[in-house]
C-alpha cells in the first residue's frame, strides 16, 4: 500500500510549489497522465495566450506535459528507463533543477483548491494501480517455470517491478530480458 500522502493546503502554486507536492505520490504512468491533463494542459494554454508561443514558461511547461502525458510511459515501455536515477521523481528534481527561477515561480491559474483536489484524486489512482500491478506481478511470477527465457516475460515483470517501486529487481529483470534477446522493436507490449 502506498504511504500515507499530505498535500499542503494552497491557495495557489507556483511550478515549484506544484512539482513539490507531485513528487509526494506514487507517480504511476496513469496518475502522471491524469495530472498532466487535468492541471499542466490548462497551465500550457494559459501561458500560450498570455506570452505567446515562442516564450520559454510555454516550452518548459510544455515539455513537463509532454514528460507526463507521453514521455514516460514510452520509454518506460522502450526499456529507455530501467534504473533508480530514471524514476518520475528523479527526473522530476532534475528537470526543475535545471530551469529558471522565472520558470519555478510561474504562478498558475487554476486555483489551489481544484490543483489539490486533482493530485488527491491521481493518489487515489496510484493507490488503485498499485494494488493492480501486485496482483499481475503474482500472475506473471506464477508463470514463471514456463518461461523461465521468454524475453517478453522478462520484459513484462521489469515494467511491473518498476511500477512498483522495486527498481533493483526492475533492472535486474531487464538485464535477463536482453541476455534473452529482447528488443524493443519487437515488444509484445504496447500500452501499460
Amino acid at each position: 500500500m502506498t504511504k500515507d500522502v499530505k498535500l499542503t493546503r494552497r491557495d495557489t502554486y507556483t511550478v515549484k510549489t506544484f512539482l513539490s507536492d507531485v513528487k509526494k505520490l506514487r507517480l504511476t504512468p496513469t496518475a502522471l497522465y491524469t495530472i498532466g491533463s487535468e492541471v499542466l494542459y490548462s497551465e500550457w494554454q494559459e501561458a500560450r495566450k498570455t506570452y505567446g508561443d515562442d516564450d520559454e514558461v510555454v516550452a518548459q511547461i510544455n515539455e513537463l506535459l509532454s514528460f507526463m502525458q507521453t514521455d514516460y510511459e514510452r520509454r518506460l515501455l522502450e526499456g529507455d528507463i530501467r534504473r533508480e536515477a530514471d524514476t518520475p521523481n528523479a527526473t522530476l528534481s532534475s528537470f526543475l533543477k535545471d530551469t529558471p527561477i522565472e520558470f519555478q515561480s510561474y504562478v498558475f491559474h487554476r486555483p489551489g483548491e481544484y490543483i489539490r483536489g486533482v493530485l488527491k484524486a491521481a493518489k487515489t489512482i496510484d493507490e488503485r494501480e498499485i494494488q493492480r500491478y501486485e496482483r499481475i506481478e503474482v500472475g506473471l511470477r506464477s508463470q514463471m517455470e514456463t518461461r523461465k527465457k521468454d524475453p517478453n516475460y522478462w520484459n513484462q515483470v521489469r515494467i511491473v517491478l518498476w511500477i512498483l517501486g522495486r527498481y533493483e529487481d526492475a533492472s535486474d529483470a531487464f538485464k535477463k530480458a536482453k541476455k534473452f534477446g529482447w528488443d524493443k522493436s519487437k515488444a509484445d507490449i504496447v500500452g501499460i
